[in-house]
């Protein structure tokens, strides 16, 4: 079990917390010139191609099932205070909060040493990361980022039906065995209606693991950290992508930095949770930027 693990892991490696637990307020202050509407749909769309949430016409993923919300490694009344806002953040965009006795599935974990943790889960427990490949997984594991994160993800159809590794009719084996020609673990399933729009298979949010290194985030508020966490845990969004618009994304850059979610962070969110999770990606792309700056003529800079 991958929270048990991180937990005797983060033990091992000393859990602490020096983020500042500053009051901030409930508003968002808006900041920064304004912008015309063409300005505003060039800046959303290069934001959500940043995020890295709709890559081609990938679709993008989001949590389905209920969430069950677990912050370690700080004191109770810290990690319940990180929680509320948390939770908070997940009612507001309308995603489903598990109730009851749950099963943790989305785990932020402060730690002394995020880079040492991932890799230690890594060697021990390989699983937990295949689905991140190449220059990300290095980054994940070999960067200095103070906020690291990683998701594993589960697959659907697009008219409903739960995805598996089953050979379908037409991935048929042409062994002697008449096993699939598909390697196992590949995602199949049976729906196959044709269509410009609409894609055969959904891709969900199954866990999300979010480390946040206490030492190389030294400075930010919880209330940050608490942000930045719910908007990573939320989407599948890519590391190491700073935006040209104000979004809690840019927590540590120096331009465009929030410390908070911003009106356009929740903007992206709440479309993220209501779009037809069974579009083609381009198709999906086009709803977000659409509901980041179609809500209102009156357009800031990332408000």
């Amino acid at each position: 079990m991958i929270v048990r693990l991180i937990l005797s892991l983060s033990l091992s490696l000393g859990i602490c917390c020096g983020l500042a637990n500053a009051a901030e307020p409930d508003t968002i202050v808006v900041n920064g010139q304004r912008l015309t509407k063409e300005e505003a749909r060039a800046r959303a769309t290069d934001f959500v191609r940043r995020l890295g949430v709709v890559q081609g016409d990938r679709p993008a993923a989001r949590w389905s099932s209920g969430i069950c919300l677990k912050v370690k490694g700080v004191s109770a009344d810290i990690a319940h205070l990180v929680e509320s806002r948390m939770t908070s953040t997940i009612k507001k965009v309308d995603a489903s909060i598990a109730t009851g006795k749950c099963t943790t599935n989305l785990l932020v974990a402060f730690v002394s040493d995020g880079q040492e943790l991932a890799a230690l889960v890594n060697e021990r427990q390989p699983g937990s990361m295949t689905d991140i490949q190449g220059p990300e997984r290095r980054e994940l594991l070999e960067g200095d980022a103070p906020i690291r994160w990683w998701y594993t993800i589960a697959y659907g159809s697009g008219d409903g039906d739960a995805l598996s590794s089953t050979p379908s009719p037409i991935t048929g084996g042409n062994g002697e065995a008449g096993g699939s020609i598909l390697p196992d673990g590949v995602p199949t399933g049976g729906s196959y209606a044709p269509s410009l729009i609409r894609s055969q298979a959904i891709r969900l949010i199954r866990a999300a693991t979010v480390i946040i290194d206490v030492n190389r985030a030294e400075g930010i508020t919880l209330n940050a950290a608490a942000d930045y966490a719910a908007f990573v845990g939320l989407a599948e969004i890519r590391r190491n992508s700073p935006s040209s618009v104000r979004s809690i994304i840019n927590l540590f850059q120096a331009e465009y930095g929030s410390d908070s979610l911003t009106d356009w962070d929740f903007r992206f969110l709440t479309e993220l949770y209501s779009l037809p999770l069974n579009r083609l990606g381009r198709l999906q792309r086009g709803y977000l930027v659409k509901a980041l700056v179609d809500d209102d003529d009156d357009i800031g800079e990332g408000e």
